[in-house]
């Protein structure tokens, strides 16, 4: 097992990265002596994992969270924190969340806010959650269309990376993991890109030596950027390399995309901006394409997709009146934020045959 200390402005914490660590984590809760202890888990884990949760909480009571970014909403949040009340939880209690990104997410936010705050505990079950939203205290849910809108800066008490949750993964909940783990290297690691072009194929099949290392690096790298900007001031803004975009094409839903994927496929229109300004060389352009491609199908978005793309984007929370920011590639493994990219930069972008 390896165990990853993070320290931010407001905690500090352990992420412990290995498999079956359901002892791991019923000594932590001894540790703590909490008055109550509450798994919210995705309902996909209970038929896959009843023996390995029943290990990890014993006889603790349990909250079931539907799956799927459509019920990460108020209504869903609104479910939980009455769940929390009617098992009476009190600020001694702690909150476990047992899944993937909107189950952390959801659970990060119920714990922020029921009694301003009680403990809670992250056990990431996607390769996407694990190296990305388990990592770095962001909460939230999504409003009126707009992915994210409503949520909290709120950090755990602890991680629990178990590789062992990955074994039941679809290619494409992999391929969505490996989407945001590319990001980590075109944002701040040469040597990383290079790692993931020699190594994918063993990352494809879930070599375990392979995806623990990049798990490892991944939440290094991000714990690194959240250490210096913990509240997304400044340089945090880097992570969303590729998000922009992405999340556009991912709320836009015409194509069945993961998240994961919507990012690889925003990477590469976002870099296709950078290269038309001039910001990186073509060579480095085809090795960002020859990634992405790796990870995720290309399409040939519609010009009435496009326009849909474009207005969805205008929501982003990196853009500010009217101006849509965006994090752009100025080197191998670097990136910057640029403000005031405009609409037909990103329609070429989209329009072309890559």
């Amino acid at each position: 097992m390896d165990t990853i200390s993070v320290s931010f402005a407001s905690a500090a914490y352990d992420i412990l990265i290995g498999d079956q660590l359901e002892k791991q984590v019923q000594n932590f809760l001894k540790s703590q002596d909490y008055s109550k202890v509450v798994g919210l888990i995705d309902e996909n884990l209970l038929s896959k994992y009843c023996v390995k949760l029943d290990e990890m909480l014993g006889d603790s009571d349990r909250i079931v969270l539907e799956p799927g970014e459509a019920n990460k909403t108020i209504k869903q949040l609104e479910h939980v924190l009455v769940k929390m009340a009617t098992l009476e939880m009190d600020r001694r209690s702690c909150l476990i969340a047992i899944g993937g990104g909107v189950t952390g997410d959801m659970g990060g936010l119920a714990a922020s806010l029921y009694m301003r705050g009680i403990d809670l505990i992250q056990i990431p079950t996607t390769l996407l959650s694990q190296v990305d939203s388990s990592v770095g205290g962001k909460t939230a849910v999504n409003l009126n269309g707009v992915k994210n809108l409503i949520g909290t800066f709120y950090q755990p008490k602890v991680v629990f990376i178990d590789i062992d949750f990955l074994g039941t993964l679809t290619k494409k909940e992999v391929y969505s993991g490996l989407g945001e783990i590319i990001k980590y290297g075109f944002i701040m690691s040469p040597s990383f890109i290079d790692y993931l072009f020699e190594n994918f194929g063993l990352l494809e099949e879930l070599n375990h030596g392979a995806i623990k290392k990049v798990i490892s690096e991944s939440i290094q790298f991000k714990a690194t950027i959240v250490n210096q900007d913990e509240k997304e001031s400044g340089l945090r803004k880097i992570l969303n390399f590729g998000h922009t975009i992405g999340h556009g094409i991912e709320l836009l839903g015409s194509h069945a995309l993961s998240h994961g994927e919507c990012v690889a496929l925003g990477m590469v229109y976002e870099s296709g901006i950078a290269l038309n300004r001039g910001m990186i060389t073509k060579e480095y352009f085809s090795s960002i394409v020859d990634l992405c491609k790796k990870a995720v199908d290309f399409y040939q978005f519609s010009d009435d997709e496009i326009y849909q793309i474009i207005e969805l984007m205008k929501h982003d929370k990196k853009n500010e009146g009217d101006r849509i920011n965006m994090i752009l590639p100025d080197s191998k493994g670097s990136v910057t934020l640029i403000e005031n990219v405009s609409i037909n930069e990103i329609k070429n972008s989209l329009r072309s045959s890559i």
